[in-house]
C-alpha cells in the first residue's frame, strides 16, 4: 500500500506543478500581448450612433489630421483603423485598407498606431508601402477616446460625425466594402 500512496502524492504534486506552470505561462502570454501603457484618461467607449470623439494626430508624412476640421471642410466619412506594429492581424489587413482607399476616394481612411512605439510603427508602414494616411498616437489620446477592445479596431464615422459602426479584429477588403456600404451608403 505504501507505494500506491507515494504514487498518488507524486501525481498530485506533479499536477499542482503543472497547473502552476500553466498559470504562469498564461499570465506571461497576457502580459506580452497586452504590454501597453494605460490610456491617458478613463473614457467610456463610444458606441454606435454616438458622436465620434474629436482627435488630432500627426501623420507620418508630417501633416496633421484633425477629425472635426476634416468633417467641417472635407466632409468625407472616415474609417479610423487603430493598429500596432506588433499586431499580426493589423499587418495582414493594411494592404486591404490601402486597396479600399484607392477604390473609394470618397471615404477617408486613416490608420493610427496605438499602444506601440513610433520607430517600429513607421518601419512597418515603410515596409508595407501603403498610401493611405497613417499616424502615431504619441500621447495615447486617440486610444483613450476610442478604446480598442482588441487589435486591430476599426471605427466607421459618418459625415455627420457620428459613429456608424465599430469592429474589433481583422477586416478583409470584401468586408470593408460591405461595412462601408452599410454605414455610409456607398
Amino acid at each position: 500500500m505504501e507505494p500506491v500512496a507515494e504514487k498518488r502524492t507524486t501525481n498530485r504534486i506533479g499536477l499542482v506543478v503543472l497547473m502552476a506552470v500553466a498559470v504562469v505561462g498564461a499570465v506571461a502570454a497576457i502580459m506580452v500581448f497586452t504590454n501597453r501603457p494605460e490610456p491617458v484618461a478613463s473614457v467610456p467607449p463610444p458606441s454606435d450612433s454616438s458622436l465620434a470623439p474629436d482627435f488630432t494626430v500627426t501623420l507620418f508624412d508630417g501633416s496633421t489630421f484633425h477629425l472635426a476640421e476634416h468633417l467641417a471642410t472635407d466632409g468625407r466619412p472616415v474609417i479610423l483603423n487603430l493598429w500596432a506594429s506588433w499586431c499580426a492581424p493589423c499587418r495582414a489587413e493594411m494592404p486591404d485598407f490601402d486597396q479600399f482607399q484607392v477604390e473609394q476616394p470618397g471615404i477617408m481612411v486613416i490608420g493610427v498606431a496605438v499602444s506601440d512605439q513610433e520607430v517600429p510603427a513607421r518601419s512597418l508602414a515603410d515596409e508595407l508601402g501603403v498610401s493611405y494616411a497613417l499616424g502615431f498616437d504619441a500621447s495615447e489620446t486617440v486610444a483613450a477616446s476610442y478604446p480598442p477592445l482588441g487589435m486591430p479596431s476599426t471605427w466607421f464615422i459618418g459625415q455627420d460625425g457620428t459613429i456608424k459602426k465599430q469592429i474589433t479584429g481583422q477586416i478583409s477588403l470584401e468586408k470593408l466594402r460591405e461595412l462601408s456600404a452599410g454605414s455610409f451608403g456607398f
